[in-house]
C-alpha cells in the first residue's frame, strides 16, 4: 500500500506556517507529561520542535540534542501535517527518514491536531493503559469490532506499522507494547506466555473490549494462542502469523541472542550495530527489502531499547520459554481451540520453520492456511497485500457470524 504525496515546490514561508501552528495545535492530554524534542529537516529548511512541562514550543533552525529527526520534503510535510498522510505510511514509502527515537518519530503525528482539519476515530492515537500493575504503551485507532494486535520478541508495536491504516477503516485496532518491550514498563518477572496472556486479559478488560480478533506475529502468535487457551470466550478468532511455536530452529533464536550482550560494554558499539542490522535482514526472504536508511532506524530503536538492563532481562525470560517449551503437550492442547484460525506463513522464513505453521494449522479444529512465496519471518512487511486478505477475511467471517446471532 503506497500514499505518497505530491512533489510539487513550495514557498519556505508555507512550510513556517505550518511549523508555527504546531503550539496553538498540540494535543496536551496527548502527551501525558512527555518530553522530548524532535528536529524536522523538510527540504533546506530545519526547525526544532520541544514539548516539555506541558506545553510544546518551536524554533526555527536545528535542534542541539533531538532524541529524533525527522526528513522528508515540503509536499510530504505538509500532507501529513494536514491529516492526508499518516507519517508512518510515508515512513514506509522512504518519503521520510528518521534517525533517534523510532517510537517518538511515529508518536508526532498524534500529538497535534491536524492543519485546519478535525482529527477522524481513524487517526492514530498513542495512550498509556494500566494492565495487571504494568504501564503498557498502546497504539489505539479504528472504529467497529475490537482487533488486537501482538508483536514478536524483541519487537515492538511500530512492526504492524504496514497494516494499520487499511485495518483500522474497518475495525477498532489495540496495538499495544507488551510488558518488557518497547515503550511499556519493563519490570523484574517472569515473561511466559502465560504471564504475557493474563496481562492482555487485564489490558482488554481496562479498554473495556469483552472479545475481540486476535492477531500475533512471532511470539505474538504464540501469546495469541495461550490467551485463547487460557481466555477463550475473550477470543472471537486467532491470526497467527508466522508464529513461534515449539519445536523452534534454537540455533537461528540463539544468534539473535548475542545482539545484545549481559554486558553492553564488553563489545564495541559499531560490531553490535553490524550484528543487528545482519539478524534484521535475516528476517526477510529477501534480504535487501530494507533500504540502508530503514535498517538503520530500526537497528538503532533496537540497540535504544536493549540498553536497559531489564529490557534485556525480559528478552532472555521470552526467549527461553519460546526455546524449552515441550512440542507434545503444546500440540495437545490446541484441541481445546474451537475459534476459527487463519495461519499465514513465509515460505523463506529462516526463524520458524513453516512445517511448524502447517503442523499447528492441522492440530487446530478450524484454521485455514496461507503460505507466502518467497516470504520470511515479517510478513505484514514483505507481502502485506496478502496477509492483510488473511486478516480481513478472519475478522470479516468472524463479525459477520457474531452480528447475525
Amino acid at each position: 500500500m503506497s500514499s505518497k504525496a505530491p512533489t510539487r515546490a513550495f514557498p519556505a514561508e508555507t512550510i513556517r506556517e505550518h511549523v508555527r501552528t504546531l503550539p496553538r495545535r498540540f494535543r496536551e492530554g496527548a502527551a501525558n507529561g512527555l518530553t522530548a524534542e524532535w528536529e524536522l529537516r523538510i527540504g533546506p529548511q530545519a526547525f526544532a520542535v520541544s514539548i516539555v512541562d506541558h506545553a510544546c514550543f518551536v524554533r526555527e533552525g536545528p535542534s542541539t540534542a533531538p532524541n529524533a529527526v525527522i526528513t522528508t520534503e515540503p509536499a510530504t510535510w505538509l500532507a501529513i501535517d494536514e491529516g492526508m498522510l499518516e507519517g508512518s505510511q510515508a515512513f514506509l514509502d522512504r518519503t521520510v527518514t528518521v534517525t533517534g527515537n523510532l517510537d517518538l518519530a511515529v508518536r508526532l503525528q498524534t500529538l497535534f491536531k491536524p492543519y485546519k482539519r478535525a482529527r477522524k476515530r481513524s487517526d492514530l492515537d498513542q495512550v498509556d493503559i494500566q494492565a495487571d500493575g504494568v504501564n503498557l504503551s498502546c497504539y489505539v485507532m479504528g472504529a467497529g469490532p475490537t482487533v488486537l494486535l501482538i508483536h514478536g520478541l524483541g519487537a515492538s508495536k511500530i512492526s504492524w506499522l504496514p497494516v494499520l491504516s487499511p485495518l483500522a477503516e474497518r475495525y477498532r485496532l489495540l496495538v499495544p507494547d507488551l510488558p518488557g518491550h518497547g515503550e511499556s514498563e519493563k519490570i523484574r518477572t517472569d515473561y511466559s506466555p502465560r504471564y504475557f496472556a493474563r496481562v492482555l486479559r487485564h489490558f482488554m478488560d481496562a479498554m473495556g473490549v469483552e472479545q475481540a480478533v486476535v492477531a500475533g506475529n512471532s511470539m505474538g502468535g504464540r501469546i495469541a494462542i495461550e490467551l485463547a487457551l487460557r481466555s477463550p470466550g475473550r477470543v472471537a478468532g486467532l491470526g497467527l502469523v508466522a508464529p513461534a511455536v515449539p519445536g523452534l530452529r534454537w540455533r537461528y533464536l540463539l544468534g539473535f541472542t548475542r545482539v545484545i550482550p549481559t554486558e553492553f560494554g564488553a563489545i564495541p558499539f559499531p560490531l553490535r550495530e553490524r550484528w543487528t542490522e545482519l539478524v534484521l535482514r535475516r528476517l526477510f526472504g529477501n534480504p535487501s527489502f530494507l533500504n540502508d536508511a530503514a535498517l538503520h532506524a530500526a537497528s538503532g530503536e533496537f540497540i535504544r531499547i536493549y540498553r536497559d538492563p531489564v529490557a534485556r532481562m525480559a528478552f532472555f525470560s521470552s526467549l527461553r520459554h519460546l526455546l524449552t517449551e515441550r512440542p507434545e503437550p503444546f500440540f495437545s492442547s490446541l484441541r481445546r481451540i474451537k475459534q476459527p484460525a487463519v495461519v499465514v506463513l513465509g515460505e523463506h522464513d529462516r526463524l520458524v520453520p513453516p512445517r511448524l505453521g502447517v503442523r499447528l494449522a492441522e492440530h487446530l479444529r478450524n484454521a485455514d492456511l496461507v503460505v507466502l512465496p518467497g516470504v520470511g519471518h515479517v510478513p505484514q512487511f514483505e507481502a502485506t497485500t496478502e496477509t492483510l486478505a488473511a486478516l480481513v477475511g478472519l475478522a470479516d467471517e468472524v463479525f459477520a457470524k457474531k452480528k447475525a446471532k
